[in-house]
């Protein structure tokens, strides 16, 4: 029994330490949330101050299980005295004493100006954050910028008017309602500043400190040509107070006109709409801010917004009351009141029921197509069929169907009987060995198997025996198929007998050309010797009278220059050795000139082991010297250059001697040279005619000499063959 009630003891014991503990930890979680005051200008219930809280809470509730939210309304859109502003602040000061505020929301400018005056004393060094308010002044701002920071709420009646008159072309005077509470003074700053944009063109009148039934009196005498701008008039000039729906409405059911606002309040409740501002957005804006400061952040690190949120809003039912068109209202604009179509009425069903139309539409449409596509196929197999059996039968190659492994044939094309001369009857179910139609069977099992390991062959050449006994040459091609489920060849073959033949025809002839054009470069250049000899003898029989040591001389020179040239017409030499013998021909020559030839070099190094024509320089140095320098009486120089350009090399032989008229030049090679009366040929025109015939049979016409020549100044010929 003792035990019994120790146990109780203890259990209520344990219970009570329990309760203890719970309760200093709500207290600890209670004294750990952050605490945020809401100051309200005006009273609960009226719409615009219930739109801005409903902002501020749609932020503050993500944080709420941190936070301590208290909300205070100064109502003074009601009673709006300075005796009310200290009474409000004694209020305060008893009922938050004793509660450190993290930070202050307030809204509209009341709020705005009780926090400005009571700050210090009530809330000191509580950051604050205000929305709502219709007019800041910056030097204000500026003066509490390190604790104050916010949303203004700058709405917009600038582009309101614009849109309303764009809508009533025929306006001609704007009215202003507006009254003469806080938010009204702000109002009429701001109006101050936007409305000498209109006042030239349009009559602006104010219907402002008047009761309101002097308001309504006025309003019912407007007319056609006017329109109303709504501000606030929430007191009128006797005190009594409206809440923003009460006097929209009053105004709204006294007017014949249209009526424009620029806050989203009196929207669906009389005005056609606006650029209006929202309420809602000014709250959930201040506080994101007052987030920001109860993370850490700064108060001065955060700017003012001075552009509000606004939207184009419309009342779809006074839109269409005052007849204006939807294709005048700005793009993207929000509507209220319009009609809700069948449509968005019955979304979801009509959706299901397009869902299920679409659907058996789609498989209609497959089905359809399917079959359109199954007769085109059909349609399609049969035309190919057609062509097929067509190119099969009348091909003018011959075409065999093979079955394997063995390959017998089991079917073979008109072409195929008229070229072998057997027939169809004679060779379906028998092999090509049984026929014998291979000149070596060997061929036949290399052929199958390329079949078997590629899968086709292409143009390969044998010899078959005809049933005449004739071997002729063929092009067989062929691809492993598959016909009816077994595994076939279709083989085709062309005779190319006759192609071959032509083939051996042409490469004969070609052979006969390049020994015509070597015959012709050989006669070319043996042309060549006879010249250069006939001029060196008459050189050396000279010296003989008069200097033998030195016709001896002439005469061994002579003989080593022939030894060196005489080589096949179409033998290249380099460069270097051509060079060479230019330079056996001038030590000939400067024998008896010496005194009236001067010989230079101009050579690129690296043209010296092109290959070159042989005797292809020396006729032009040749040329140079005996129809150029050495006609005049004082001689002249030569100039021997080749360059290396691009994939070519130029080469050309210089003289500064008398040089040729341009009817000279032009008839160069188109006419015989000249036969002077003595019968003896002049030889400038034989050696050039020569060397620029042997360059055109070798490298082609566009390879040929260029001569450029003058009277009196010289003349200089080149030729250009590709570098090698």
């Amino acid at each position: 029994m003792n035990s019994r009630r120790s146990l109780v003891r203890r259990g209520i014991w344990m219970m009570a330490v329990m309760l203890m503990l719970c309760g200093w930890v709500a207290d600890a979680s209670a004294d750990s949330r952050k605490q945020v005051l809401i100051l309200h200008s005006y009273h609960k219930g009226l719409q615009w101050t219930d739109s801005e809280d409903d902002g501020i809470r749609s932020v503050l509730k993500t944080r709420q299980e941190q936070l301590e939210v208290h909300t205070e309304y100064m109502d003074t859109k009601r009673v709006a005295d300075e005796r009310h502003y200290g009474t409000f602040a004694e209020l305060l000061r008893k009922k938050y004493g004793n509660v450190v505020f993290d930070a202050i929301i307030v809204s509209d400018e009341d709020a705005f100006s009780f926090m400005l005056r009571y700050h210090d004393a009530l809330f000191p060094n509580v950051p604050v954050v205000f929305c709502g308010l219709n007019f800041l002044d910056a030097s204000t701002i500026e003066k509490h910028r390190t604790g104050y920071t916010g949303v203004v709420e700058a709405y917009d009646i600038r582009n309101t008017l614009r849109t309303a008159l764009k809508l009533h072309p025929d306006t001609y005077r704007i009215i202003v309602i507006n009254d003469r509470s806080a938010t009204g003074l702000a109002n009429k700053k701001i109006l101050n500043e936007v409305m000498p944009e209109f006042e030239k063109k349009y009559d602006i009148r104010y219907f402002e400190d008047l009761d309101m039934d002097e308001l309504l009196k006025k309003v019912r005498a407007l007319s056609t040509g006017d329109i109303i701008l709504l501000m606030t008039f929430n007191r009128d000039r006797s005190g009594k107070v409206f809440v923003y729906d009460d006097s929209i409405s009053l105004i709204a059911k006294a007017s014949q006109v249209p009526m424009y606002g620029v806050w989203d309040f009196y929207l669906g409740k009389g005005i056609i709409g606006g650029m209006l501002t929202s309420g809602f957005d000014q709250g959930r804006v201040a506080a994101e801010m007052a987030l920001r400061i109860l993370d850490g952040e700064k108060v001065s690190a955060i700017p003012v917004v001075k552009e509000s949120p606004n939207r184009y809003m419309f009342d779809y039912a006074q839109i269409k009351r005052f007849g204006v068109k939807l294709r005048n209202l700005p793009e993207d604009s929000l509507f209220v009141n319009k009609p809700v179509s069948f449509y968005e009425e019955h979304k979801g069903k009509v959706w299901a029921v397009t869902a299920v139309i679409l659907t058996l539409s789609g498989l209609l449409v497959m089905l359809v197509i399917n079959i359109e596509r199954r007769k085109k196929t059909e349609a399609e197999l049969r035309t190919s069929e057609e062509k097929f059996e067509k190119i099969f039968r009348y091909s003018p190659d011959w075409i065999a169907i093979l079955k394997l492994p063995d390959g017998t044939y089991v079917d073979v094309n008109d072409a195929f009987e008229k070229t072998t001369g057997y027939t169809r009857k004679e060779v379906i179910g028998r092999t090509s060995l049984d026929i014998g139609i291979y000149v070596n069977p060997e061929q036949r099992y290399e052929l199958n198997e390329k079949f078997l390991t590629d899968g086709r062959v292409e143009k390969d050449e044998l010899d078959y025996r005809m049933k005449s006994g004739e071997i002729i040459t063929v092009e067989r091609s062929g691809e492993l198929v598959e016909i009816g489920g077994a595994r076939c060849i279709i083989s085709i073959v062309r005779d190319v007998t006759a192609k071959k033949q032509a083939e051996q025809a042409m490469l004969e002839s070609e052979r006969q050309k390049k020994l015509r054009k070597e015959a012709e470069i050989k006669m070319l250049q043996a042309q060549i010797n006879p010249h250069f000899l006939f001029n060196a003898l008459t050189t050396i029989i000279n010296y003989t009278r008069t200097a033998p040591d030195t016709a001896i001389q002439l005469l061994m020179k002579l003989a080593e220059f022939f030894r060196k040239n005489i080589k096949p017409g179409d033998e290249r030499v380099p460069l270097s050795k051509e060079l060479e013998h230019c330079e056996d021909y001038i030590g000939i020559e400067r024998a008896r000139f010496e005194e009236r030839m001067k010989v230079t070099y101009d050579i690129d190094p690296s043209a010296l082991e092109c290959k070159v024509p042989p005797l292809i320089l020396q006729p032009l140095v040749e040329n140079a010297l005996r129809h150029g320098i050495l006609t005049k009486e004082e001689g002249g120089e030569i100039v021997i250059g080749a360059i290396r350009e691009g994939g070519l090399v130029r080469m050309f032989v210089q003289d500064n001697g008398v040089g040729m008229s341009e009817h000279q030049v032009e008839t160069l090679f188109t006419e015989p040279p000249e036969i002077p009366a003595d019968g003896k040929r002049k030889g400038a025109g034989i050696a050039l005619q020569n060397v620029h015939a042997r360059l055109v049979a070798i490298y082609g016409p566009e390879h040929g000499l260029v001569i450029k020549s003058a009277l009196g100044k010289g003349t200089t010929i080149s030729f250009s063959i590709p570098a090698c």
